[in-house]
């Protein structure tokens, strides 16, 4: 599986010129902790984060901003993508194309995939997390396999 395959493609962004009230008032109304900072053309030139804007003076992001930025292709393995995010104690890695900002890649965005279910079109066997490479019950390639998410545990009472 790659990065393609579970970035968030709608990414929140904000540019460099935006004040930092302005920021932090981003973050809060999404609540996000983060977000890329892209220019006209949405080349990445930095990311924003709460600890920036609680940790640093300035008036403006460009002023705060982590300017040193990590960042992933598409097709980059999610397996490289988490050992990213872990060994950097990141919480977030943006996806380029070119330069480009495409998608956005999040610890919940890798917890969501091992969440899911992989179902397979030939016996109907399912297997959790990760993309199987093929069906444990009847040995099916899995470049067919489809992909499910669990249904959602709702909350409901509290003890």
């Amino acid at each position: 599986m790659r990065a393609r395959d579970i970035m968030t493609h709608e990414v929140i962004t904000i540019a460099p010129g935006a004040t930092v009230q302005d920021a932090a008032r981003l973050l809060s109304d999404y609540r996000i902790s983060g977000a890329p900072v892209v220019d006209s053309e949405r080349r990445m030139v930095g990311i924003m984060t709460e600890a920036d804007i609680i940790g640093k003076e300035g008036n403006t992001v460009a002023e705060i901003m982590t300017k040193r930025v990590i960042s992933v292709g598409e097709e980059t393995s999610v397996d490289e993508v988490a050992q990213i995010l872990t060994s950097n104690r990141f919480k977030r890695v943006a996806v380029l194309r070119e330069g480009r900002l495409v998608g956005i890649v999040s610890r919940a965005d890798i917890v969501r995939m091992i969440a899911s279910r992989w179902v397979c079109p030939v016996c109907g066997a399912i297997q959790h997390a990760r993309t199987p490479t093929e069906c444990a019950d009847c040995g099916a390639a899995a470049t067919s396999f489809e992909r499910e998410l669990d249904p959602r545990m709702e909350i409901t009472s509290r003890q």
